[in-house]
C-alpha cells in the first residue's frame, strides 16, 4: 500500500454486495480495492495479484465456498494472519466459519457505522499482526545468518544445516555465552615440520600447509566433526559439539584413521616433489569441555577449552608419526557401544598439575614412523 495513495485490497467470496454498500468506496480515508472470487483455490493461485488486507466470505452460499475460503487464507503461511469476516443469516453457519478460521462474523442487518468500525479495527489489527510477523522473520533471518557465519568456517554443511532447522539449539547458540557439554577432542599435528620448515622457503611452506588443512578439515567435516582450532601445524576437531552426536567416539576413531591414511599418500608425493619426511600423530579424549565465544571486542574465535582439551592436546604430543593416542575415557565410551579396536595398552601418562597418571592406548597400525616434531 502507497503512502501517497493507500489502499486497502478486499477479497470477496460469496455474495457479499451488501457488506461492501455497507463500506462505500474508502474506509477511514482508505481507498477500497475489491476482488471477487469464486474459489479458495482461485485466491491462492492469486496471492501475488491480489495481496489481501481483508477477506469476505458468504457463509451462507449453497456451495461451501465460505467455509473453503476460511480455512484456506488460515492455513496458507503468506494469509494467515490476514482478518477474515464471515456473513450469515444462520447462527450455526457463523459458528462454523469461526470453528474454520474466521475472525469475526456480522449478519446481513448489521448497522453500517458499526460494521465500518469493526472492519477498520480489523484492517489495523492485522496490518499490525503482520508486522510484527514481518519483524520476527527479519529478526530470525539475521539470527540465521548470525549462525551462519559464525560456524560456516567450523561446522560441516550438514551439521550447519541442523543447527539451523532446530530452534531451541539456535537460541541457545545465539543467546548463552557459553555451552557446557560432554565431547569427544581430537587433536592432529604433522611430525617433522620444523625441519620442512628450516629446508623450505615460507613461499614454499604455505602451500604444503594449505594441503595439509584442507585435506584434515575435509575429512573431519566428512565425519561431521567441528574445527575449533587450526595453528602452525596443528588442527583441533570436536564431536559431539555444538550438537550432541552420541556416536561421537566412533566418527573421531573413524575420522583419525582416514586423516593416517590419506595424509600417508599426501606425505610421499611431498617426499617425491621436496625430499622431505613427515607424518602425522594424532590424540583424542573425551570429557566435558565449554564452547563459546573466546577472545577481545576486537576479535573473537568460537573455540572449546577444560581439561579435556588439554589431554587430547598432550596425548597427541606424545603420538608418534603414523599413531593414534587415546584415553581410557574414550576406550570405556567405546567399549560401551560395542565398538572393539583391538587396542594397545601403552605404559600410563603422567601430566603436569596431576596426582594420578592416565591409563592410554594406541591403535596399532602397519607402519610408524620416527620422526621428530
Amino acid at each position: 500500500m502507497s503512502d501517497e495513495n493507500p489502499r486497502l485490497s478486499i477479497v470477496v467470496g460469496g455474495d457479499c454486495s451488501i457488506l461492501l454498500r455497507a463500506l462505500g468506496r474508502a474506509v477511514g480515508g482508505v481507498e477500497l480495492r475489491i476482488h471477487a472470487v469464486s474459489s479458495a483455490a482461485e485466491l491462492i493461485a492469486r496471492l501475488d495479484e491480489l495481496s489481501p488486507d481483508l477477506v469476505f466470505v458468504d457463509a451462507d452460499c449453497e456451495r461451501p465456498l465460505g467455509l473453503e475460503m476460511c480455512r484456506a487464507v488460515k492455513e496458507h503461511p503468506t494469509t494467515m494472519l490476514v482478518p477474515v469476516v464471515a456473513m450469515s443469516r444462520s447462527s450455526e453457519r457463523r459458528l462454523a466459519a469461526l470453528a474454520a478460521g474466521a475472525d469475526d462474523f456480522v449478519t446481513p442487518h448489521v448497522r453500517r457505522d458499526v460494521f465500518r468500525a469493526r472492519v477498520e479495527t480489523l484492517a489495523r489489527t492485522g496490518a499490525a499482526r503482520r508486522k510484527i510477523a514481518a519483524a520476527q522473520l527479519t529478526a530470525e533471518k539475521e539470527q540465521r545468518e548470525q549462525i551462519r557465519r559464525m560456524f560456516r568456517r567450523y561446522v560441516s554443511p550438514r551439521i550447519a544445516d541442523k543447527i539451523l532447522a532446530d530452534a531451541e539449539l539456535r537460541d541457545q547458540l545465539v543467546t548463552q555465552p557459553d555451552l557446557r557439554t560432554h565431547a569427544v577432542v581430537m587433536f592432529a599435528d604433522m611430525r617433522g615440520f620444523t625441519c620442512i620448515s628450516e629446508r623450505l622457503s615460507p613461499s614454499a611452506v604455505v602451500p604444503l600447509l594449505n594441503e595439509y588443512f584442507s585435506l584434515l578439515t575435509e575429512i573431519a567435516f566428512r565425519h561431521d566433526g567441528t574445527v575449533f582450532h587450526m595453528a602452525g601445524d596443528c588442527l583441533m576437531v570436536g564431536f559431539g559439539v555444538p550438537m550432541p552426536q552420541p556416536d561421537g567416539p566412533e566418527r573421531a576413531i573413524r575420522a583419525a584413521r582416514e586423516m593416517l591414511a590419506s595424509f600417508g599418500q599426501l606425505a610421499q608425493a611431498w617426499k617425491d616433489r621436496h625430499q622431505i619426511e613427515t607424518g602425522l600423530g594424532i590424540g583424542i579424549h573425551a570429557g566435558d569441555v565449554v564452547a563459546g565465544n573466546v577472545g577481545s571486542p576486537a576479535y573473537m574465535s568460537y573455540t572449546i577449552i577444560g581439561d579435556t582439551v588439554n589431554v587430547a592436546s598432550r596425548l597427541c604430543q606424545r603420538a608418534r608419526a603414523g599413531e593414534i593416542l587415546f584415553s581410557r575415557a574414550l576406550k570405556d565410551l567405546l567399549d560401551a557401544r560395542g565398538v572393539e579396536l583391538g587396542v594397545l595398552e601403552l605404559p600410563p601418562m603422567t601430566l603436569r598439575g596431576r596426582t594420578a597418571p592416565i591409563d592410554i592406548y594406541c591403535v596399532p597400525l602397519e607402519r610408524r614412523l620416527e620422526i621428530a616434531s
